[in-house]
């Protein structure tokens, strides 16, 4: 990969982290849509879905689908019609779809409005809600910070150059997180006692050793760094999930279908070029097998 095609994702990746956070007005204010509902279970027709009003709730790994499909909801969430929110919803027992992720959401945001047409994702917690899909903590451990310094560093550099200038605040942000979840959790408990909660772990985009030509243009201690803060996060999610009685999900086969993989087969993607998705978030296929993943635990 030249470095000119390095500077270019560097801006697009930039970019994206911009429009993810940007907190300005001006957005268009639709509402929530609720996803078709298809024949998956083989339920008997008087039996309606088992679960009545399925709220998701999460950041950009949950929000971001396909880029060539259609998003609702505010413009800067980038919030798809195809995420793995809305292809679990095409199940027969899943009723209604109530999607309030968004590109950029961290744990703040839960309880408090992201920009404009996107307020508090807590708002769409009712009582009678009983299944909730939840993705956050990325963006409070400053994973935009992380892609744009990996995507900036030149190809020459040794050494871990991203880890040496953004450590000692990721850590302290790893160390903080799982507090931060449990309050999460304690607000869903609170406005919907009876949900079933499915977190989704993350999907990791570097393989856990070996590589490809994007892995090999990035220094090498910050490709080892970038393994152990996907490892960490997603301890700490799944920790905080055990002790709020959640579920946590991830592809049985997610770590061999790092972006790395042949395109057709990769769950994530570095650049989105080959698969249509958005940089460093997960391909169509990786929402269908996320999907699969929650539907298995229902």
């Amino acid at each position: 990969m030249t470095s000119r095609r390095i500077a270019v994702l560097a801006a697009t990746a930039l970019a994206a982290a911009s429009t993810l956070g940007a907190c300005t007005s001006g957005d268009d204010d639709e509402d929530p849509q609720a996803g078709p509902l298809t024949a998956a279970t083989g339920l008997a027709p008087d039996a309606g879905p088992t679960y009545a009003r399925y709220v998701a709730l999460g950041d950009s790994f949950a929000a971001l689908g396909p880029t060539d499909a259609p998003t609702s909801g505010p413009a800067r969430c980038l919030r798809s019609t195809a995420n793995y929110a809305s292809l679990l919803a095409e199940r027969e027992d899943v009723g209604e779809l109530v999607d309030v992720t968004c590109g950029g959401a961290e744990t703040t945001h839960m309880t408090g409005p992201q920009l404009a047409g996107a307020p508090a994702q807590f708002d769409a917690l009712t009582p009678d809600t009983d299944l909730v899909t939840l993705s956050i903590g990325g963006n409070d451990i400053g994973f935009g910070a992380m892609v744009g310094c990996i995507l900036q560093t030149p190809r020459a550099e040794t050494g871990a150059p991203c880890r040496d200038r953004l450590e000692v605040d990721v850590t302290d942000q790893l160390d903080a997180l799982g507090a931060r979840l449990d309050g999460v959790y304690d607000g869903i408990r609170d406005r919907s006692p009876d949900a079933r909660i499915v977190t989704t772990a993350y999907l990791p985009l570097v393989p856990d050793d070996g590589g490809c030509e994007f892995v090999s243009g990035m220094s090498p201690g910050d490709v080892t760094w970038t393994r152990h803060v996907t490892e960490r996060i997603n301890m700490i999610v799944s920790d905080a999930a055990a002790r709020a009685g959640a579920d946590v999900v991830q592809p049985a086969d997610a770590a061999e279908r790092h972006a790395c993989t042949p395109a057709t087969e990769r769950y994530t993607d570095f650049t989105g070029e080959e698969t249509g998705s958005h940089p460093m978030h997960p391909t169509a296929a990786g929402h269908r097998a996320m999907a699969e993943a929650v539907g298995a635990v229902l």
